[in-house]
């Protein structure tokens, strides 16, 4: 288990108490793989994916990066129904190596590098707003609305990140975080709990302004492949933003001048590695990337960035 140590909070940015408070977190001493009960999913848990689904699929077809509509188009992930996770896993393993692993919920730091490192994508069938959703959160006061919640349910996971993985770069990046994020919780350089716990957040706020929360700059060559073109200067790649109506919309409406609830900022590597993160609002700033190689290339070219000595 990884320390839950806060001795060099003091050093992030943004510092959040209880960001991800009432989220059912689960560790390997938990029964955490759960295969997908594909035949007993309900009718109301089909509509609710594609109510979700229908409500998206203009505005990412408009916003969203390359590498997720090429995705998209070639994988079985339907718009009117529960995705089945036996049908996509296969798809993706003969694209770039990587499987749906389906489990229980939100994955400790441990399992889930655990399983990036191994090419393993954890998937839960749970959807927001469902029986079984709001079962598993009673009692509990948790964000469970159709535009956006705290827990990453089986839209999160297939709608929001599993089209990038038909993209063998991106599965590449998604892997490299994964070894170092294993290579960290394992402390393989030594440097005790204190320094492990702070390295590990590092990469967790490194990840969530990246593929959670991320944009890149809009250079209308992805246009080719949209029905509308793309009227804003970003695409979205976070796959955060691409499951929550309203994350979107707020993207769009900041980008437009319509909102100044957000910032646009641009990428830097050293300072989101120490800005945290909320779970539980609207973020308040988006970094865009000028290109998905550039991405790539930095996270490789700053691994250091990942290892603080103290």
């Amino acid at each position: 288990m990884v320390s839950q140590s806060t001795k060099y909070d003091h050093l992030f940015k943004n510092i959040i108490p209880n960001a991800i408070g009432g989220i059912r977190i689960f560790s390997k001493d938990d029964e955490y793989v759960k295969p997908q009960d594909y035949d007993n999913v309900l009718n109301l848990e089909n509509r609710i994916w594609a109510e979700l689904f229908q409500n998206l699929e203009f505005l990412l077809d408009q916003y969203a990066s390359r590498e997720y509509l090429l995705g998209m188009r070639t994988l079985p992930i339907p718009n009117n129904m529960f995705p089945e996770f036996e049908a996509i896993s296969p798809l993706i393993e003969n694209s770039t190596g990587w499987t749906l692993v389906p489990v229980a919920g939100f994955l400790d730091e441990e399992l889930f590098f655990d399983f990036n490192k191994k090419r393993q994508f954890p998937v839960t069938d749970i959807i927001r707003q469902s029986p079984r959703f709001e079962e598993k959160y009673a009692g509990i006061d948790i964000q469970n609305d159709e535009g956006y919640t705290p827990e990453p349910d089986i839209f999160h996971d297939i709608q929001g990140h599993i089209p990038f993985l038909m993209n063998k770069k991106y599965a590449d990046f998604m892997w490299e975080i994964g070894v170092l994020g294993d290579e960290i919780i394992k402390n393989e350089r030594g440097l005790g709990p204190d320094l492990t716990a702070h390295n590990l957040k590092r990469l967790q706020n490194y990840a969530w302004w990246t593929y959670e929360f991320g944009l890149i700059s809009n250079t209308g060559e992805s246009d080719r492949f949209r029905r509308a073109a793309n009227d804003m200067d970003y695409e979205i790649y976070g796959a955060g933003i691409i499951s929550s109506f309203d994350e979107i919309t707020n993207v769009v409406k900041c980008a437009k001048g319509e909102s100044e609830r957000s910032r646009f900022l641009p990428y830097n590597m050293e300072e989101m590695v120490m800005t945290c993160f909320d779970y539980s609002n609207i973020q308040d700033r988006y970094y865009v990337i000028e290109s998905m190689d550039s991405l790539y290339d930095s996270f490789r070219n700053n691994q250091e960035l990942f290892w603080f000595e103290g």
